[in-house]
């Protein structure tokens, strides 16, 4: 199968019939991925609580995906609120800490599920095809 969806059992899944992210040979590419608790799926009311759920999501879906942060080339970040951008920057420097090897980013405003403060989306090409 040229096509696998990815599904890490310890996230919750999507209310959609949709995958966590999708692998193509040697391309991943993530859905919506926000920090609610993976156990009751709901959003904490802290941000950074949040955040840091959001990026642990990201760890995980790139490990069931045989990814690395280090194949990321992308990341794409939707904010409720914009003056959020300063929060993320914790986990981005822990998951990308090397400054001459970090993705990509862009961060924008978007209309949020409500109580959802951050929602990521990324990209990695990793260094073997999947087939």
């Amino acid at each position: 199968m040229r096509r696998r969806s990815i599904n890490p059992s310890e996230l919750k899944p999507h209310k959609n019939p949709i995958p966590m992210a999708c692998r193509v040979d040697n391309i991943l590419m993530t859905s919506a991925i926000q920090g609610h608790d993976p156990k009751t799926g709901e959003f904490p009311i802290d941000k950074i609580q949040q955040i840091k759920l959001a990026f642990d999501a990201l760890g995980s879906i790139l490990l069931e995906a045989n990814a690395t942060p280090e194949d990321v080339v992308k990341i794409d970040l939707f904010f409720k609120d914009k003056n959020d951008r300063a929060l993320v920057n914790p986990f981005w420097l822990k998951m990308f800490p090397d400054p001459k090897s970090r993705p990509a980013r862009h961060a924008q405003v978007a209309s949020l599920t409500p109580g959802c403060c951050l929602q990521i989306s990324a990209t990695a090409v990793l260094k073997t095809f999947s087939r």
